[in-house]
């Protein structure tokens, strides 16, 4: 399975560049003090540039900061974007097409739809589902909740409506919470288990007791692939529960989704099938550039009910074969973000795509089997979902000393441009972190970054402990 990027890839270096294919690139590039001051106090012209010396500074301005396309980051939840992705957001955004209204962009509308048929049969919804691209999981959820708060929340009740999610739920769950009218003691935070997953036990005492004291449960937001460990809510476990209250679940599958469309695993997102709302981001592990994500209803007329609207200037454009899309969604004014993932999957095709998910199990599978064999190191949350935590911990050693290797070592392998390995936090003590999915990792990076990683570790800490 090694490079099989390049194989789906041959002969395009010549369209897009080769700096996507490129192994040598710099893992990140940061601006110089007076570079970083002189672009904060800049301002147009008043007589234009020339296109070549203004194209050389724009390159060099996109250039600062990480190289989240290098097969040797692994930080966060690394792009991986595919060169397809990028032609196809080219391609669409020279058309400039409107696809807020399906008079004005009736091709693009209808392969919207067609797209989010699809993507709703992968998650096991049924027939009655529908929804939308939008630019990311943040605004994905922000429609979701919009709609599940319309649905089940009735205004005399917004100040006593409550939300569940878990120390795991991404940060950006808060936010739309709170743009939803939820103050911060409207939401209660599920312990997890010690799979860093939702208990549903806890949850359903949590509800419980909400309503004994004359409180409105009305949404538990659950995540398909947590961002820390790449966990998965028991979700049929929490749908019972849900379906039991007359809770509202939405499903933050932003990264985790993908799965779906790798046969051989979408087992693990059991359940995902009974979500009232589902948000998925094409961006992480479908190989997308940024601005492609999609929010999916079970019922595709709820969001009608919370977003359809007219007005005058749109008289014209009401009807058509296929409805409007700012009737289902926040934007009126939107892009066409869908049209680079179908040029990607026409291109590709859904079995490549399979092998291409695929390869970020079998790549973080290989991290833990390659630290397995190192005795002073020790695996925190297990290779799960594309994503492992571990740790440098040999015997002896205080527990400070042991986060302040980690440190270094995670700082000393970004200076030698080997790889981004980034810290974090578990249970108190600082661990690394590396999440997998870009297929153009080779088995061989993976083995000469664990052996970076140890020599590192054992050279620091000879610094550090004698």
């Amino acid at each position: 399975m090694d490079g099989i990027v390049r194989e789906a890839l041959q002969g395009l270096s010549g369209i897009v560049g080769d700096r996507f294919l490129s192994d040598q690139a710099t893992l990140v590039k940061r601006p110089t003090e007076e570079q970083l001051v002189k672009l904060l106090k800049s301002s147009p012209p008043d007589q234009g540039r020339s296109l070549e010396d203004v194209v050389k500074e724009f390159e060099d301005i996109l250039s600062y900061g990480f190289n989240v396309n290098h097969p040797r980051f692994y930080a966060f939840v690394p792009s991986a974007a595919s060169p397809l992705s990028w032609l196809g957001d080219v391609i669409s955004t020279s058309f400039n097409n409107y696809a807020g209204s399906s008079e004005s962009g009736a091709g693009i509308c209808a392969v919207e739809e067609s797209i989010i048929r699809w993507v709703a049969e992968k998650f096991g919804l049924p027939p009655s589902a529908g929804g939308q691209f939008v630019s990311g999981a943040s605004l994905a959820c922000l429609t979701a909740l919009t709609v599940a708060r319309d649905q089940l929340v009735e205004d005399d009740m917004r100040t006593k409506a409550t939300a569940y999610v878990t120390e795991e739920t991404h940060f950006c769950i808060a936010k739309t919470l709170h743009i939803t009218g939820l103050l911060k003691q409207q939401i209660r935070t599920v312990p997890c288990n010690a799979e860093f997953q939702m208990d549903p036990e806890s949850l359903r005492r949590a509800i419980t007791q909400d309503i004994e004291n004359g409180l409105k449960p009305y949404v538990v937001i659950t995540t398909c692939g947590s961002t820390s460990t790449g966990s998965i809510d028991p979700l049929d476990a929490i749908a019972d529960i849900a379906a039991e209250h007359g809770l509202w679940m939405h499903v933050d599958a932003a990264y985790g989704g993908s799965v779906a469309f790798c046969q051989s695993r979408r087992n693990l997102l059991q359940g995902i099938g009974r979500a009232d709302s589902i948000a998925w981001d094409p961006h992480k592990w479908l190989f997308q550039t940024y601005g492609c994500s999609v929010v999916l209803f079970r019922d595709k007329s709820h969001p009608r009910e919370s977003f359809a609207t007219t007005a005058h200037f749109l008289r014209d454009v009401e009807d058509g074969y296929v409805e409007n899309p700012f009737n289902f969604g926040i934007e009126l004014t939107r892009p066409a973000c869908h049209m680079r993932l179908w040029f990607s999957l026409q291109i590709l095709g859904t079995d490549m795509i399979d092998r291409m998910v695929l390869r970020g199990f079998e790549l973080s599978d290989l991290v833990q089997t390659e630290l397995s064999k190192l005795s002073e190191w020790e695996i925190v949350t297990p290779s799960n979902m594309a994503v492992i935590n571990f740790r440098f911990n040999p015997h002896g050693v205080s527990t400070e000393a042991i986060d302040d290797i980690n440190s270094l070592v995670s700082k000393r392998m970004l200076a030698q441009n080997i790889a981004v390995v980034l810290t974090t936090r578990f249970r108190g003590v600082v661990c690394l972190r590396m999440c997998t999915i870009n297929p153009q990792t080779t088995d061989d990076e993976i083995r000469d970054i664990i052996d970076a990683l140890n020599r590192n570790a054992r050279l620091i800490s000879k610094g550090i402990i004698d």
